[in-house]
């Protein structure tokens, strides 16, 4: 048998290619195992992946990291103010501007009559007795309220007097304005009293009221609606119109008048 070299050639590189495929292919019934797997996948978000790289990175919200409770965010801002724009104490009083108090101020109320910061103790000890229950009975309600507030202000102007005292220091006048101070409370309770006496009153006429169907709680009295709607009485005696109608009710009616006749 004759071989020529191209055939020597062809075998010699043959034989490592058919070589190395029989070793490196696995068998045919265990081709499927390595074959991929074909399973439907999705993604989490709806949109696409173009566009979640096309969104700017930085921040658009004003307001992040700006929080009350941690202070935090004012180093960001810039103030319009300096310290040169701030203003400045005048420490020299004469060239301070007097404020202007107004003359019939309220609060003028609150100190005595003459305005002075403390009162003597001659004239703490200058009062009468305090208001009696019946003597406060007979009067409205607006002079109770006037002389509630007459005596809230007497107070006031006494517990001025007493931290002006423990200011100064050895000063007289607590005796005069402890009995002072007790007067008033006495009034005060008795205003009180008087307003409690009438609220039980009130309320005692208003369950009573509440009760009495000749009564209309919910009349309107601007618009003219009557508050008490008394019933007949069977007792009481009849008017007088009434029995002049029924009186008339029985007599035959009138006769018309006749013409004049002339002769």
């Amino acid at each position: 048998m004759h071989c020529t070299t191209k055939m020597l050639l062809s075998s010699a590189f043959a034989a490592p290619l058919a070589r190395a495929a029989s070793t490196t292919l696995p068998p045919s019934f265990l081709l499927p195992a390595f074959a991929a797997a074909q399973t439907q996948t999705s993604s989490f978000s709806t949109s696409s992946a173009d566009y979640a790289r096309s969104r700017p990175k930085r921040d658009r919200n004003p307001a992040r990291g700006v929080s009350a409770l941690r202070r935090t965010g004012l180093k960001k801002q810039k103030l319009s103010i300096g310290p040169e724009d701030l203003p400045k104490p005048v420490l020299d009083p004469a060239r301070r501007s007097q404020v202007e108090v107004d003359e019939n101020h309220g609060l003028w109320e609150f100190f005595p009559s003459d305005r002075k910061s403390m009162a003597t103790p001659e004239e703490m000890n200058s009062h009468g007795r305090s208001w009696t229950v019946e003597e406060l009975r007979v009067k409205d309600w607006d002079d109770l309220h006037r002389l509630w507030w007459a005596c809230l202000k007497e107070r006031n102007r006494l517990l001025t007097y007493a931290n002006e005292r423990k200011r100064v220091g050895n000063m007289y006048g607590a005796y005069e304005s402890g009995e002072r101070d007790k007067a008033i409370k006495r009034t005060m309770k008795s205003i009180k009293y008087v307003l409690t006496e009438r609220w039980y009153s009130w309320e005692n006429a208003r369950v009573a009221a509440m009760q009495d169907p000749e009564i209309n709680m919910y009349a309107d009295l601007d618009a003219g609606e009557a508050a008490y709607l008394p019933k007949e009485d069977s007792f009481e005696p009849e008017s007088q119109a009434s029995a002049d109608a029924e009186a008339q009710s029985g007599m035959p009616p009138p006769e018309p008048p006749k013409p004049e006749v002339r002769v």
